[in-house]
């Protein structure tokens, strides 16, 4: 097997040999590496962020590296000399960041299972009684040339097998602008981006599920950032991407999976759904959102966040969706904490869904049309949100706590009580976790939920859930 990789790396290298600035790219991402790694160093030995003196040393340390006795550098040309009798010279190989991650959650819930995912309706959400795998995810990300970076995300679920993102950014375009294109998750609000990795909490909060979708809302589009020049951190970005991507459920997606069934010949309210094509600019899904952090001395932040989203809905030709969203993060840590510990963090969305709908034929049973209900055109309106906090009280170790809210209504009518994806519903979440080391950790969660649908309003569950990381993880968003 050595052998293999090293006749790659030789097939590889005169065509790294041949463009020179691309060697010379790689060698500038070769020791922003090394230096990394001194800063990450430093940092874990002395609890506080390097000074100016380390920073150069740091860079000194790293352009030198390759000249020491036993460097890398040289031991990859014994190795070459080992194997194939002759210098592998300065040609330079750069692989791409693979990374491989595990989540797991075992529990149980005082409701049956036929009704736990009416509770837990995120696709990657504790869904049973015993043994849940949340999803297995393969990452693999890199700088394709001094102009452009890219992304790939790979999950195995409870679902099987699916393309999660897989997107390229731009990374020197002028006036602060970087496009993003490909398929990726719609940058609204702070958990719809987010892989499941990266929640505080094991399972989405309830009006994700609703407005966004059990797997997040996503597409393929284009996305335009475009970080202004303002006195703080403030950037705008606006996008565009396919609406009739089954996770679109707000606009032209196949429709909920609750109760145990799939409810793809419905739209949201219960109406027939219609398929659409992307024949004109009216089919697509338009994005805009505003983000903006602030500084709070040295060691707190905060940032707030607006978001919206218009597009069409399944309902038929006439049908539309308009969502907003407004989001918050504070963050505070004291200047001798000890790798990030102790820390307090307080995250909130809020969200409202305006859906109306064309009018339309609602199908009792296709076999006899004399019960069919005939639909005006009305409309939907979903809100709710959440509000969390995490507090880091010991090295590796925090506690959190989570409250949800989600409402609807419709048009004329009372509120849809039998629906568990818009009855009226709250939930309290209370979560410890302890992270064992950077590339694993453990979380013990406790639900109380309360939905009008259920015969028993209110359901306890206890969920347990184990996390791992292999290799390098692409960086997360502040």
């Amino acid at each position: 097997m050595p052998r293999i990789w090293m006749a790659l790396l030789l097939l590889a290298a005169p065509l790294t040999a041949q463009a020179p600035s691309q060697a010379e790219f790689d060698e500038l991402k070769r020791k922003n590496a090394e230096l990394e790694k001194r800063l990450e160093k430093l940092e874990k030995q002395s609890g506080a962020e390097p000074g100016a003196d380390e920073l150069d040393k740091a860079v000194a340390e790293a352009e030198a590296g390759e000249k020491k006795p036993g460097s890398r550098a040289q031991a990859r040309e014994s190795r070459g000399r080992e194997l194939f009798g002759f210098d592998l010279g300065s040609a330079r190989v750069r692989l791409i960041d693979i990374s491989l991650t595990g989540l797991f959650a075992v529990g149980y819930s005082s409701v049956k299972d036929r009704f736990t995912e009416g509770l837990n309706g995120g696709g990657h959400d504790p869904k049973r009684r015993g043994f849940t795998l949340q999803q297995i995810e393969l990452s693999l990300s890199g700088a394709v040339d001094p102009y452009f970076r890219a992304e790939a995300h790979f999950v195995v679920g409870e679902e099987g097998f699916e393309l999660e993102e897989t997107f390229f950014q731009t990374l020197s375009l002028p006036l602060g602008l970087q496009l993003e294109g490909g398929y990726f998750l719609t940058e609204f609000g702070r958990v719809n981006p987010r892989h499941p990795h990266d929640w505080d909490f094991i399972d989405q909060p309830v009006i994700n599920t609703r407005v966004m979708g059990p797997d997040g809302m996503r597409g393929l589009g284009a996305r335009l950032g475009w970080l202004t020049p303002l006195p703080w951190f403030s950037e705008v970005h606006v996008g565009v991407q396919n609406g009739n991507d089954e996770s679109m459920v707000s606009f032209l997606g196949e429709g909920h999976h609750h109760g145990g069934e799939e409810h793809s010949e419905e739209s949201l309210g219960g109406f027939a759904r219609v398929e659409r094509d992307i024949e004109s600019l009216y089919e697509f899904v338009y994005l805009w959102r505003w983000h903006n952090h602030f500084s709070i001395g040295s060691n707190a932040g905060f940032s707030v966040g607006l978001s919206g989203l218009f597009g069409p809905n399944a309902t038929g030709d006439k049908g539309k969706t308009w969502v907003g969203g407004a989001d918050m993060l504070f963050k505070w840590r004291p200047s001798n904490h000890q790798r990030g510990w102790p820390y307090l963090r307080v995250q909130g969305e809020f969200m409202y869904r305006y859906f109306q709908a064309d009018r339309g034929v609602l199908e009792e049973d296709p076999a006899d049309p004399l019960d069919d209900i005939f639909l005006d055109s009305t409309v939907l309106g979903d809100w709710g949100g959440y509000l969390q906090v995490m507090l880091g009280f010991a090295h590796g170790w925090s506690a959190g706590l989570r409250l949800d809210f989600a409402d609807a209504f419709r048009e004329g009518e009372e509120l849809r009580k039998d629906d568990p994806l818009r009855d009226r519903r709250w939930r309290a979440s209370a979560l410890v976790e302890w992270r064992i080391t950077e590339f694993a950790r453990m979380r013990i969660q406790y639900n109380l939920d309360h939905m009008e649908h259920l015969k028993h309003s209110t359901a306890h569950g206890f969920w347990l859930s184990f996390e791992f990381l292999i290799g390098a993880h692409p960086a997360h968003g502040y």
